[in-house]
């Protein structure tokens, strides 16, 4: 894992993870951290009460260049902000580019080989959080490559216990063991598996088929299994979480129809805000 992308808006939440992805570069030996700025054409805003009509933009009158230097202006800054943090062998790379971020990041992805995105995320309230979600999410299930979430606040801790979410189902095919096993050949962690079950009513299943699954794909690595009872997932996983020191969590998240990733809290967006530590979401 040699190259980390963080896609930034120059706000705190991007600041904090950038210093994040530094510290990671350090850990897993990456060569460059790139920061990652998308720019666009500011939407024409409308005041009245009747909506506005259709603004169309002719493209020769857009100043490009100097969109572009505001842009680079603003990496440019997040890097001197970065640098006193800066590991003396990983490298700062700067990218800017016209578009929009959740439509360019899976191209982009593969234009610079990350192996790895970070973000943080941006809370908004509770219609921001059911309804819209943030950015962070939007790159999440889009990407191809492992995206860590950052809680708002709280500094990079070194990542020796990582912690998978698995319901025990179809083991075999859901779990993107390749990157999981990147992450934890990079940093040396002991990856530990959580089971939650809801009531007392489900018995263990230490000795399923799936758990024997589980120790074939992981063969080699410093694998423990965990099973617990939480009425509320997220709850679940930040008590298991706080009580046995995890560093990072990994959701692998199941696919769902447009209408139910809107309208419907699944366990990674819940997860994703109210997480007490860096949450990895890495597709199936």
């Amino acid at each position: 894992m040699k190259t980390i992308l963080v896609p930034t808006d120059f706000s705190d939440t991007s600041l904090h993870a950038g210093r994040y992805a530094l510290d990671l570069a350090k850990k897993i030996k990456a060569a460059k951290v790139i920061l990652y700025h998308t720019y666009s054409v500011p939407a024409p805003v409308n005041y009245g009460i009747i909506p506005a009509e259709p603004v169309l933009l002719n493209e020769e009158l857009i100043d490009f260049e100097s969109l572009l230097s505001v842009a680079e202006d603003g990496l440019k800054r997040l890097e001197n902000e970065l640098k006193p943090y800066c590991p003396s062998d990983v490298k700062i790379e700067l990218l800017a580019k016209y578009g929009f971020l959740t439509e360019d990041i899976k191209s982009t992805q593969k234009e610079v080989g990350a192996d790895i995105i970070v973000m943080s995320i941006t809370g908004g309230g509770i219609f921001t959080e059911n309804i819209i979600g943030s950015d962070a999410l939007i790159v999440a299930r889009q990407a191809s490559v492992p995206v860590i979430i950052l809680p708002p606040k709280g500094l990079y801790k070194s990542i020796n216990q990582i912690l998978l979410v698995s319901d025990f189902e179809d083991v075999q095919a859901s779990v993107p063991t390749g990157h999981i096993k990147s992450v934890l050949t990079a940093t040396g962690a002991s990856l530990n598996i959580l089971h939650l079950l809801k009531d007392n009513s489900q018995a263990y299943v230490e000795s399923s088929e799936e758990r024997f699954l589980f120790e074939e794909l992981f063969q080699g690595f410093d694998l423990k299994f965990h099973f617990a009872y939480a009425l509320n997932f997220t709850d679940g996983i930040n008590s298991f979480a706080d009580e046995n020191e995890m560093d990072l969590v990994v959701i692998i998240p199941k696919k769902h129809s447009l209408l139910e990733s809107i309208f419907v809290r699944s366990h990674t967006k819940e997860l994703a805000f109210h997480s007490h530590i860096p949450v990895m979401v890495v597709h199936s």
